[in-house]
């Protein structure tokens, strides 16, 4: 794998984080801080648009990447939803972009992993990344390793106060570069892999989750729904009409 960015693994030890790679790759260390003054740990990065740029000039993806919007529809001209590219998002993001310019769509996955038994508990955020440009059957099989390890984000010890700012905090320091990208400028000149250059702009578009994970990424308490308003409980068809 010599794309651009080669495939890591790595290992959380006593606190520490190893990097096994062919290639040495630059991680960004910050502290993770809680109101100022109280430090959880060290967050772990990388360049979180080499990790997005690496899936576009990658030869092994060449044949799934679907880099352009289309419309399908059935045999009754009833419209069919499949891929990324298919979807109203894409279309009404375009609009806002100009001519030409290609849309690289993020999708984030955090899950809170637990890591050892005995040597304190210890836990961990990992956060990683692929791209909604590359279709789903490839981007759910593991051997094709479309998933890239953005961060490892410290769990604060028990009791702490604040976990939830302090972990979008952590969260908005990886992701600051996304946030950054001025979408009316001429955005990134990247390479891919069918030999073409592309003015891209990478945008976060989805963020995968569990229940718990969800209701982090929505700053909303344990028992509450993070895509509606719905009291805890109401009947189905519920609405304060």
């Amino acid at each position: 794998m010599n794309d651009g960015l080669s495939i890591t693994t790595s290992i959380w030890r006593l606190g520490m984080m190893y990097i096994i790679s062919q290639e040495r790759i630059a991680f960004c260390n910050e502290s993770w801080i809680e109101d100022h003054s109280h430090i959880f740990g060290t967050l772990y990065y990388q360049d979180i648009f080499k990790c997005i740029h690496f899936h576009l000039p990658h030869l092994p993806f060449q044949a799934h990447l679907d880099l352009e919007l289309v419309h399908l529809a059935d045999s009754e001209s009833r419209r069919v939803y499949s891929e990324m590219n298919t979807r109203n998002w894409w279309w009404d993001t375009q609009d806002q972009l100009l001519a030409g310019a290609t849309i690289v769509q993020v999708i984030c996955a955090s899950d809170k992993t637990h890591l050892t038994n005995f040597s304190g508990n210890q836990h961990v955020w990992p956060l990683y990344l692929t791209i909604c440009d590359l279709r789903k059957d490839i981007r759910r099989t593991p051997t094709k390793c479309a998933w890239i390890l953005v961060g490892l984000i410290p769990c604060p010890a028990k009791g702490a106060r604040n976990t939830d700012e302090a972990w979008h905090s952590a969260v908005g320091t990886l992701l600051s570069p996304l946030q950054n990208l001025d979408i009316t400028g001429p955005g990134l000149k990247w390479d891919c892999a069918d030999g073409f250059q592309r003015q891209c702009y990478p945008l976060l578009a989805a963020w995968v989750g569990d229940h718990p994970e969800q209701l982090m990424v929505a700053e909303v308490s344990y028992g509450s729904c993070p895509m509606c308003e719905m009291p805890k409980g109401a009947p189905m068809g519920y609405s304060t009409i």
